[in-house]
């Protein structure tokens, strides 16, 4: 008997089956069709791994959002167990040993049911709740670059001080929303040189502009709920305080908090001396 080979497939062919091919839905003549063209296609291969990526990254989710906990695998043993005993109780007899411990599937298919669709719905609520926290830490990544942006562009575009004594800062309160009063960098050579208030994404700052041994230093001073450039920033740690830093533009940024007030330095010093500072800013 002669076999019929299968012709090659194009690429617009297969690629509606590789979802069904990962999820091994196909009959087994697409699936040798598939196999045969993944020896030959890069591209689709790839497809599939991607695929089989994103499977393994769901799963991995649902599972961390709701996994089966001791208790409720507890709740349902128990619940078999009472069924079992309440239809033992109405058949008015005990069966022997051996059998007692064997459940009809009268009595499994209901519960098992039960558990199955409790599992079922609490992975569709998972899957809602990955997908959420995906969009909001997506949203919230955005926010930090778009922030982080803002201040380098205030910091290398600074404008004239709106004033030059630090008792004058108090009067800034109102706009930023947190206490203000002036950080001291003389340990560091730094001279003050004024303040201002700038918007950063419909928040606004304080803006306190050093300079130190001919560096140009911005100190950012915001309300840390409303400005949350750490999420974009690598955490370190400087004399047991956690700081963040990181680059944009060839500006060096490092970030703290201390009680709700956040602090930001944008400078063109190194990361290293840009974390030594704001660590001493309060």
């Amino acid at each position: 008997m002669t076999s019929t080979a299968i012709a090659p497939s194009s690429c617009r062919q297969i690629a509606p089956l590789l979802e069904a091919f990962g999820d091994e839905e196909l009959t087994a003549n697409k699936l040798l069709e598939v196999e045969q063209h993944l020896v030959d296609c890069a591209t689709c291969g790839e497809r599939v791994r991607l695929n089989q990526a994103l499977h393994v990254s769901l799963r991995s989710a649902v599972r961390s959002a709701a996994p089966v906990t001791a208790s409720f695998e507890d709740r349902i043993a128990a619940a078999v167990r009472a069924e079992a005993h309440r239809e033992a109780v109405v058949e008015g007899a005990v069966e022997h040993e051996a059998h007692s411990r064997m459940l009809s599937w009268r009595t499994v298919v209901p519960v098992a049911a039960a558990a199955a669709l409790t599992l079922v719905w609490a992975g569709s609520t998972s899957k809602q709740q990955a997908r959420s926290n995906t969009g909001t830490l997506v949203a919230q990544a955005d926010t930090a670059d778009q922030l982080l942006e803002e201040l380098v562009d205030h910091h290398m575009n600074a404008r004239r001080p709106q004033v030059t004594e630090p008792a004058m800062l108090t009067q800034f309160e109102p706009e930023v929303g947190v206490p203000l009063t002036l950080p001291s960098l003389k340990d560091y050579g730094a001279r003050f040189e004024g303040g201002s208030v700038v918007p950063v994404s419909n928040q606004h700052a304080a803006s306190l502009r050093y300079m130190m041994g001919g560096h140009h230093v911005t100190l950012y001073v915001y309300n840390s709920s409303r400005v949350p450039i750490e999420t974009r920033l690598r955490p370190i740690t400087v004399r047991n305080e956690p700081v963040y830093v990181g680059n944009r533009r060839g500006v060096s940024i490092a970030a703290t908090e201390h009680r709700g007030v956040g602090y930001a330095i944008a400078t063109d010093l190194n990361d290293d001396e840009s974390a030594e500072l704001v660590a001493a800013v309060y």
